[in-house]
């Protein structure tokens, strides 16, 4: 009983103690705190945290700073359509901006917003590649913050990849994934293949459509142009053209905003283990010739039925994809040097590049 008697003395003498410790570390007289005569001083406690940003976070808050100044949003009136929304990359600081055909197409006006400062302007469209999905529009700027270009070329499956745009009309929205693969040929929804297309994981949404890819520097490697979707949104399946395969693209539709586009005059499919065991060929990559049709760069430089083209000039060939992607990189009147395999033996042939036909 003693015992129980002193533990409570104790508690209470403790409770006075706290009531009396808390206002005056508060600053507060404890008295008239007591009395209801004064409140406590609440004063603001602050617990500094070092932040400390690991691994391939650091290098993508540092892409994004660079890149997200260049990344614009674009507004489309469509008519008695609606509108849409999507986004576009800062070419040039003289108003030029590279974003998909399929953005633009159709619009009866257009509205381009370039932030930090979120400055409106009217756009134009000076060209547009439906075959690429590629598009120009200009806006009455100078002095545009311009997306640094990197190359294509290098990338590598698994490196940290960034895009940015305006996901469902979120400007300046960006996300992180990986690089999921290269050289894919997709159906784009719009009657056009995209070949050599790059893959990625990064979120991609309706909105995003003409912004870039970047890398873990910062620079764009590509340009978002389709999802793989069920239901309209991000499955982590995303395709971007590659800058390389773009810039020439671009630069035509400047320079007489349209496109002319190179062709061999073959057809063909590609090389695969199947078909070369099949043929006894002396490779399993490449494209391999099954028509050549008449008056064509191809029948006029002595391309045959049966050829294996495996590079063109210094480019490797893999794929009947690859083969007219590179293609699409040259102008009217280039010439271009084919490697391939006739039967077993490796020929060249020397093909001055014309004008794709219309139909």
């Amino acid at each position: 009983m003693r015992t129980i008697v002193v533990a409570a003395i104790v508690s209470v003498l403790i409770a006075v103690a706290v009531l009396f410790a808390v206002p005056a570390a508060l600053g507060a007289n404890p008295i008239r705190v007591l009395q209801g005569k004064e409140s406590p001083q609440v004063r603001e406690v602050r617990t500094v945290q070092e932040r400390v940003i690991q691994g391939g976070s650091e290098a993508a808050v540092e892409a994004t700073n660079k890149l997200l100044p260049s990344v614009v949003n674009i507004n489309v009136q469509l008519g008695s359509q609606g509108g849409g929304v999507g986004s576009g990359i800062i070419y040039r600081p003289d108003g030029y901006i590279i974003t998909n055909n399929h953005v633009v197409d159709g619009a009866t006006s257009i509205s381009v917003s370039v932030c930090p400062t979120c400055s409106s302007y009217d756009g134009t469209v000076v060209g547009t590649d439906p075959i690429m999905d590629l598009a120009v529009v200009k806006v009455n700027a100078n002095n545009l913050p311009t997306a640094t270009l990197g190359t294509s070329s290098d990338l590598v499956q698994g490196e940290l990849a960034i895009a940015a745009g305006s996901p469902e009309g979120f400007q300046g929205s960006v996300t992180a994934g990986i690089i999921s693969a290269l050289n894919r040929n997709v159906d784009s929804g719009t009657g056009n293949a995209l070949l050599n297309v790059i893959q990625t994981d990064a979120a991609i949404n309706p909105g995003n459509s003409g912004g870039p890819l970047a890398n873990s520097s910062g620079d764009v490697v590509g340009i978002n142009s389709a999802i793989i979707s069920q239901g309209g949104g991000n499955e982590g399946i995303g395709f971007a053209i590659p800058i390389d395969d773009a810039i020439p693209i671009i630069d035509q539709l400047i320079a007489t905003g349209s496109v002319t586009h190179t062709w061999l005059g073959v057809t063909g499919t590609t090389l695969d283990s199947s078909i070369s065991a099949q043929l006894n060929a002396p490779t399993n990559q490449g494209a391999l010739v099954e028509s050549v049709l008449e008056d064509t760069p191809a029948s006029k430089a002595g391309l045959e039925v049966g050829d294996i083209i495996i590079r063109v000039d210094s480019q490797q060939v893999d794929s009947m994809a690859t083969l007219l992607s590179v293609l699409l990189r040259h102008k009217v009147g280039d010439k271009v040097n084919l490697g391939l395999y006739r039967g077993s033996a490796e020929v060249g042939l020397e093909v001055t590049l014309e004008a794709k036909p219309s139909t």
